[in-house]
């Protein structure tokens, strides 16, 4: 990645591993979108999933109490 040389400049005052501080950013960053990513899919898939009506689940138990 080509930085403008002020900055160049700016950055060679400080001790600090800028090759690494920048990989780490970037792959935290990726990591980030890759949730944001994961989170809609699922959101798209659990929408288009027909949910059960309300209380489907107590009748069912309660059904199945009663036969036996």
């Amino acid at each position: 990645m080509k930085l403008p040389k002020e900055m160049k400049e700016k950055m060679s005052k400080y001790n600090v591993n800028w090759d690494q501080l920048i990989k780490d950013f970037i792959s935290k960053k990726i990591e980030e979108l890759e949730r944001e990513s994961h989170a809609e899919k699922a959101k798209e898939i659990l929408s288009s999933i027909e949910l059960s009506t309300n209380g489907f689940a107590l009748k069912e138990v309660k059904r199945n109490r009663e036969s036996n």
